[in-house]
């Protein structure tokens, strides 16, 4: 262990380095070519601006884990048709997030910050669910968050320099409160509530802070600081739609255990870059911290600042590239998105069941415990436009499609097949509202299965291989109808039923029905 204790150090030393090289090189790069357009005006800027961010649409620049207010959170708010009108007529800033929110303009406030180039966003989000069938008890709880976003243009607050021009800085802190339905119930694989989770009942966590910069004019984006993979890789609004966890923010065999695809709301440093190649192909690339404290209480994560500074859990480096096609068909550019991914983890991670003497081993993490560095994520994600109900890139009849794969000697979840549909739009006096339905089926790791049955065999706890596990795990179906309700600006209601075809992917747990709903105020 001493010699992976040594690899980790090294590794998270050339990480850092090759973060800081990156950063150096693109802003002289962006140095370079302001000098070339230094007689650009501010104005200008913005109508260059503008043009690119019609062509880079919403579903690039959503943050994952939005929790469902995917019609509130998105950057260039296509809220309603209203809000359309008036962005176009206000010429405002494509950078900034403009949701609705229930104190109207805040007394003129908000229009004051963004006007000077910040963008301030308090929300709250609950989702209530019980089990109204499966499993040996009724039960029911309540679990939300408190979210506070700050976003600056600095270009706009303090100036047009070679250091500002494009660059946008971003911060989240959030508070979670309540309890998990699920792991009352022994439901380990797929939360019904994806609010709860590695967030805890912490009262003000910093989820994010980091900056963007648009260079090349604006042909290129790239991202630095604390954030989540899982907030730029495989993600899509269709994902937080829904209630459950299975796929909020991101698809489980990528995020749903290990540190190295860290998801909302857990930061890591990091870095990515989106390259528009054509104006319908794109390349993201990435690198990020690896902390086996992401998801624990160990050096501060549970709350995220202390985190920001100790970095003596550091495992590895996450190593991500996704491409993207996004096509517009026909004269009513029904818009898709087609993303095809892969990452790599350089920690190392526990082999289900195998000793290092090569034999099994009956209790995972123990002395004699096999551990394999590196790691491989590979996904298939497609969304695709069938009929346009409005203007907005969400408007519409959209269908969802995805296919997930992790490492099954060292991931619990070794496959997931995904099916969606929303609409949204399709009532015209009420073009806020939508309706979507869920299918997400996902395979256990075939390694874990076969340490389970060994255990079962030799007399020991099925247990101690998998934690919370009372039988062999196999697969799991979750099925979700949900609906989506506008009731006043800045405010969603959104009623939602769910079906489990065997909880926790054991075979000897009834099926499960959930009724709930999931609430979200932008004030």
């Amino acid at each position: 262990m001493k010699e992976i204790f040594n690899k980790d150090i090294l590794l998270s030393k050339i990480f850092k380095l090759l973060c800081f090289s990156l950063i150096v090189i693109f802003i002289q790069l962006e140095n370079n070519n302001l000098i070339v357009h230094a007689q650009n005006s501010q104005t200008d800027s913005l109508e260059q601006n503008r043009k690119y961010d019609d062509e880079l649409t919403d579903w690039h620049m959503i943050p994952a884990g939005s929790s469902g207010g995917w019609r509130t959170a998105v950057s260039r708010a296509e809220s309603n048709r209203i809000d359309i009108q008036r962005m176009q007529k206000e010429r405002t800033n494509p950078y900034l997030p403009q949701p609705e929110h229930l104190l109207g303009n805040w007394w003129g406030l908000h229009s004051w910050l963004y006007n000077r180039g910040i963008n301030i966003n308090f929300d709250n989000q609950n989702e209530f669910a019980g089990n109204i069938s499966g499993y040996h008890q009724k039960k029911s709880t309540n679990t939300g968050a408190v979210d506070a976003n700050i976003d600056i243009d600095w270009e706009v607050l303090i100036g047009d320099n070679w250091i500002t021009n494009g660059l946008v800085g971003h911060m989240t802190v959030i508070g979670r409160y309540g309890s998990n339905l699920s792991a009352g119930l022994g439901e380990n694989i797929t939360q019904v509530q994806e609010l709860y989770g590695a967030g805890g009942n912490v009262v003000a966590k910093l989820v994010n802070l980091y900056l963007d910069k648009h260079l090349l004019e604006d042909r290129m984006i790239m991202s630095f600081g604390r954030m989540d993979v899982g907030a730029s890789f495989a993600t899509s609004p269709i994902q937080c739609y829904f209630m459950n966890n299975g796929i909020c923010g991101n698809p489980k065999p990528l995020s749903g255990q290990a540190a190295g695809f860290s998801a909302w709301p857990d930061s890591e440093w990091g870095i990515n870059i989106l390259f528009q190649a054509t104006p319908q192909y794109f390349i993201r690339i990435g690198m990020y911290q690896v902390s086996r404290a992401a998801y624990s209480n160990r050096a501060g994560h549970r709350a995220g600042w202390a985190a920001v500074v100790r970095t003596g859990e550091d495992a590895g480096g996450e190593f991500p590239i996704e491409m993207i096609y996004q096509p517009k068909w026909g004269k009513h550019e029904l818009t898709g998105h087609y993303k095809i991914g892969f990452a790599y983890d350089t920690s190392p991670y526990p082999v289900w069941g195998r000793s290092i003497y090569g034999g099994h081993i009956t209790s995972a993490n123990g002395i004699d415990q096999k551990w394999k560095r590196g790691r491989d994520e590979e996904w298939v994600l497609l969304d695709q436009m069938i009929q346009r109900n409005g203007p907005g890139d969400l408007d519409g009849l959209i269908g969802y499609l995805g296919f997930v794969h992790s490492n099954p000697k060292t991931f619990q979840r070794q496959n997931q097949f995904l099916a969606a549909i929303i609409n949204t739009g399709f009532w015209k006096s009420r073009p806020m509202d939508g309706i979507g339905v869920l299918f997400v089926h996902q395979i256990m790791s075939r390694e874990a299965r076969k340490a389970q049955r060994y255990n079962i065999m030799s007399g020991f706890p099925i247990g101690d291989i998998v934690s919370g596990a009372s039988g062999i795990q196999s697969a799991e179906t979750t099925v979700e109808l949900t609906y989506l309700i506008h009731i006043y600006d800045g405010v969603m209601f959104q009623p939602d039923f769910q079906y489990e075809i065997h909880p926790n992917a054991q075979k000897n747990i009834p099926n499960a029905a959930f009724l709930g709903f999931k609430s979200r105020v932008d004030f």
